[in-house]
């Protein structure tokens, strides 16, 4: 299979806008048609990237998925023939002056997609320190079996100063400059909370990418989109997820507020035979043919006050327990289903929920970065509460939120179905997983794809 691709590694300092999102700003807005990858689960940098390049990503970090095999089927699922699949991932992190490390997951991925990176480093004001940081970093993909394509350098100072860079980079390595974003053009990173509230504060993203873009010779975009197409072939599992029959309905809520991983999840149903209708929060409602309704992960709060504007769709949901409506709340919105929510331990601060999980509530936050763990979550022997039909060995992996790891363990009494383990360390987290009715929750955004065979036989079992 044909499939132009491309991987960016950026380098990320807290507080800008990440350097990686700037060049995927620029191609959009070159006319480069592209088909978007996010390499780690970092909500703020695959919400800026969405709303910076005004189209859909999908998240490809590989601890999402339960082998390399699974995630090739994912990408060739997801890619395109026509157009630059690009993958934006970490490049890593500084541990010393003078010494970067790699990031895992994207050495990782490089290697499973069979394909050659772009490095796109902070640049040191002292040349040779800069250069040998990036020999440190080629010498470490090259043993991983990572070829560096090029390097592009972030936040540099004038031309002079990049001029010095080439020329060290170039006796160290033989991977080529191809050019530099300046140093001005840094902006302040955008939060959180902002980007699932207004997509409008994205604006400063795309003029970045036009300022770019009618910068004439500051960055060798022909090099650039040669090197994309320089890994095309790539071998796909010969096989394919087997549909659900009966070609159901699956209503989907959607806003800006529940954006964290949506496009995985509608690629994913209509993967598996579903007809998806998206009903939007702020003036949707659920029709009365849905046979199962999916709630995607987002920001509650957020969420909450907007979907307060819509009587009618607030009703539909919070009622969805009496009415044995069949629903999957993927994520930050089951902590809307206790009797309260809080953004700090504070009694004072909790504001009302929908109600379903008697005296039971939910503490997030306080702090709404979009950092977190991917996670495996499993039974407990001999638990109570079935939340999924999982089948002996089976398991779900996904991603936990800082903001949600106060909230795991709710609602108590025995009642959480899962246990919940950093993918990373192996440490136990706490309980996941709860069951109202038909309304199932994940306290976990769980990702589909990791248990596509589980989802179906729910599928299954609720329509009935």
């Amino acid at each position: 299979m044909d499939l132009p691709r491309l991987l960016i590694a950026d380098e990320r300092r807290e507080g800008t806008i990440p350097p990686g999102i700037v060049i995927a700003a620029t191609l959009k807005s070159l006319g480069i048609p592209l088909r978007l990858f996010c390499g780690c689960m970092d909500e703020s940098y695959l919400r800026m990237l969405s709303l910076g390049c005004e189209q859909e990503v999908f998240s490809i970090d590989p601890f999402q998925f339960r082998s390399e095999a699974d995630l090739r089927l994912f990408f060739g699922t997801a890619a395109r023939s026509d157009s630059l699949n690009l993958v934006l991932s970490p490049l890593g992190s500084m541990v010393s002056e003078d010494h970067m490390s790699v990031d895992r997951g994207t050495a990782d991925l490089a290697r499973m997609l069979d394909v050659g990176l772009l490095a796109l480093p902070h640049a040191n004001p002292v040349a040779s320190l800069s250069s040998r940081i990036m020999t440190g970093v080629y010498e470490d993909l090259k043993e991983r079996d990572v070829e560096v394509y090029g390097v592009l350098f972030s936040s540099v100072l004038n031309p002079r100063e990049f001029q010095l860079l080439e020329v060290e980079l170039g006796r160290m390595i033989p991977s080529m400059s191809l050019g530099y974003i300046p140093r001005y053009m840094e902006r302040r990173s955008l939060p959180l909370v902002e980007l699932c509230s207004d997509p409008r504060v994205a604006q400063p993203i795309k003029t970045l990418g036009h300022q770019l873009k009618g910068m004439t010779g500051q960055i060798d975009w022909e090099a650039v989109l040669a090197f994309g197409k320089r890994s095309l072939d790539m071998s796909v599992p010969d096989r394919r997820i087997e549909p659900v029959a009966g070609n159901p309905l699956v209503s989907v809520i959607t806003d800006h507020s529940t954006s964290l991983g949506l496009e995985n999840d509608l690629l994913f149903f209509k993967t598996i035979g579903c007809r998806v209708e998206q009903v939007p929060l702020l003036q949707g409602s659920i029709p009365s043919g849905a046979a199962v309704i999916y709630v995607p992960h987002g920001l509650p709060h957020v969420a909450m006050k907007r979907l307060q504007l819509n009587e009618k769709l607030y009703n539909q949901i919070k009622s969805m327990p009496v009415r044995r409506a069949s629903a999957i709340i993927n994520g930050g919105l089951s902590a809307l289903w206790g009797r309260w929510y809080a953004l700090s331990s504070e009694a004072r601060d909790r504001m009302p929920g929908f109600n379903v999980m008697e005296n039971d509530g939910f503490v997030l936050g306080p702090y709404f970065k979009g950092t977190g763990v991917p996670v495996e979550m499993v039974p407990f022997e001999g638990g109570i509460t079935k939340v999924l039909p999982l089948d002996e060995g089976d398991k779900l992996r996904g991603f936990l939120p800082d903001y949600m790891k106060k909230a795991l363990g709710v609602p108590g009494r025995g009642m959480c179905g899962w246990s919940v383990k950093d993918l990373r360390n192996k440490d136990s987290l706490g309980e996941a997983g709860w069951k109202v009715g038909e309304v199932i929750g994940s306290h976990a955004r769980v990702e589909l794809w990791s248990c596509p065979e589980v989802i179906k036989r729910w599928i299954r079992q609720v329509g009935r």
